[in-house]
């Protein structure tokens, strides 16, 4: 029942390593980086580490959790250095690439703000344009500084920042 008192390491290993293919491990690791928080993240490699620190290592527990055979703890105690490791390898990536999105006059941009378009934009495969002026709402950043996806008329539409300012 140690496993028990580390709740986010628990939940992680049931909910994300559903399957039993190991090859797949580390892309699911990298999967809920993309999607977990940073704060639960952290907490899951503390847990982790502390976990395979621990002299009363549960392998049993752990294999059953993580739906993984283990042959002894030395396995087990690598797998779930690996899991942290490529935890706190991606994390730390991601903060890495996080890049600060500007408009045309150098403002920054967040999710969820409205810009105006300050130039006509011919839309591909679209019958009518953006005229300027045109003010966009709930802008959705995508990891890209020179992009961001919007809604125009029931069309998402992806938009270089250096057609639009802050509104």
């Amino acid at each position: 029942m140690k496993l028990k008192r580390t709740p986010e390491l628990h939940a992680f290993l049931s909910t994300y390593f559903a399957d039993s293919n190991m090859e797949a491990d580390e892309a699911t690791t990298r999967a809920f980086v993309a999607t977990g928080s940073a704060e639960k993240q952290r907490q899951i490699v503390t847990q982790a580490k502390a976990l395979a620190a621990d002299p009363e290592f549960p392998t049993e527990e752990l294999g059953t959790e993580a739906n993984r055979w283990f042959g002894d703890d030395v396995e087990a105690r690598a797998w779930l250095k690996g899991i942290a490791d490529t935890l706190e390898a991606a994390a730390q990536g991601s903060e890495e690439s996080t890049a600060v999105v500007k408009d045309s006059n150098g403002t920054a941009l967040a999710e969820g703000d409205s810009v105006q378009v300050i130039k006509d934009l011919k839309v591909k495969g679209g019958s009518s344009d953006l005229k300027r002026g045109t003010l966009i709402k709930k802008i959705h950043l995508i990891g890209d500084p020179e992009n961001i996806e919007c809604r125009v008329d029931g069309s998402t539409l992806v938009l270089k920042t250096c057609f639009l300012k802050k509104a």
